[in-house]
């Protein structure tokens, strides 16, 4: 990743809508590398080739959890992001209940909530979710 390619600045954002929604979604993806793809590479050896199927296996499944985590993490407002220097940027995650005709019936905020919302995702991986 090229950290000196940093996203746009908020007052600089495009007006055209469907521009101004593809700037904010650079700068997403701005941070999802930094704060996500880079902390699990970090966590990887490549000094160390792994010797079987099954390590390689491990190797991957850490480097995905990693990435999760810092995900999480990140949509749980961890880490301080920055739409230029006068603003913060915040991420948020829903969940959309819809009916059987594709009707929303709910919309439930998951982040930022403060209800530790990796704990889904562990308890997924760890067999003990119902």
């Amino acid at each position: 990743m090229n950290d000196s390619a940093t996203p746009r600045p908020y007052e600089q954002w495009r007006k055209v809508p469907v521009d101004r929604a593809e700037d904010a979604a650079f700068t997403f993806g701005y941070y999802l590398m930094q704060h996500c793809r880079t902390e699990a590479l970090k966590a990887s050896d490549s000094t160390m080739l792994p010797k079987t199927a099954h390590e390689l296996d491990e190797r991957v499944a850490q480097a995905v959890d990693i990435t999760l985590y810092n995900l999480m993490d990140w949509l749980e407002g961890f880490w301080r992001t920055e739409a230029g220097p006068s603003h913060t940027a915040e991420y948020a995650l829903s969940v959309c209940v819809k009916d059987a005709n594709g009707i929303a019936v709910e919309r439930v905020d998951i982040s930022p909530s403060l209800l530790d919302l990796p704990i889904g995702y562990w308890k997924w991986k760890d067999g003990e979710f119902r």
